[in-house]
């Protein structure tokens, strides 16, 4: 797996002691601090993994180059893409982040324009809980009556006709529509469109500059800590995706964000 460890931008010149010093927490067979050990081995690369650089800007000096593997050979490098560098010479893919917000705008637009010629839905909670209540279960849900009286109110029925025109599973599985239609219009726009923003860009796992480890789909870390019941500390970034990203988006340009390959 690889992370992007973040260290402060007075790291530069050291950047191999700074990495070492913020994974130390995290290392397996009792080495590490933290009750859930992650990695026996690291190393800083690029490859597929890497960071991408901002166009004219990839014979900066400032880009952090690959470190060797075990035997002293370097993997082959990928065109525009960095092992690591100042977050100001990172390319968050504006033109990407655009795109999955402007669709998302248009998915909520298209849905309030649907339900306003109809009568409130209700959210398929109410009809996912009323089934459990009626000794239903979650695997036969969908099959249910419950499940066909909610596809029935107007309103989602009619955004069933409306949806594949607009589905886009390769910005967002939620553009597939496989998800609750009602629960579209439950936010405002602006929560929508910022929940989609960074659909196309790829998950990344991150060390913050607190010492938070967050790795997708696990529960975060934070290294000055044994365990999450002994920590008082309050998470520097929100989980998931967008939180990630967003905590990256908003880091001090001069911050050093280093590709970490791991073996766990």
């Amino acid at each position: 797996m690889s992370i992007i460890v973040c260290l402060p931008g007075s790291a530069v010149g050291r950047v191999d002691e700074a990495v070492a010093e913020a994974m130390m927490p995290f290392a397996r067979d009792g080495v590490g601090a933290v009750e859930r050990d992650v990695w026996d081995s690291f190393r800083i690369c690029g490859g597929s993994m890497g960071l991408p650089v901002l166009a004219d800007h990839e014979d900066d000096p400032r880009l952090i180059e690959d470190r060797p593997r075990w035997d002293g050979t370097l993997e082959p490098g990928l065109p525009g893409i960095c092992a690591g560098g100042p977050r100001g010479l990172i390319d968050f893919r504006d033109a990407l982040r655009a795109r999955g917000a402007e669709h998302a705008g248009r998915v909520w637009d298209r849905w309030q324009e649907v339900a306003s010629r109809h009568p409130a839905a209700d959210d398929e909670s109410v009809f996912f809980y009323r089934h459990l209540a009626a000794a239903g279960t979650r695997a036969s849900y969908e099959t249910s009556h419950e499940a066909a009286a909610y596809r029935a109110q107007p309103a989602v029925h009619a955004w069933a006709e409306v949806a594949p025109t607009l589905a886009r599973p390769d910005i967002a599985d939620h553009f597939s529509f496989g998800w609750d239609a009602v629960g579209i219009g439950q936010r405002s726009r602006e929560e929508y469109v910022a929940t989609y923003e960074f659909s196309l860009l790829p998950s990344r796992n991150v060390l913050t500059l607190g010492g938070w480890w967050y790795e997708l789909d696990e529960a975060p870390q934070h290294g000055a800590c044994h365990s999450r019941a002994d920590c008082v500390h309050e998470p520097d970034v929100n989980e998931g995706h967008q939180g990630v990203q967003s905590y990256l988006l908003a880091l001090p340009a001069d911050t050093l964000l280093v590709n970490v390959r791991c073996h766990v």
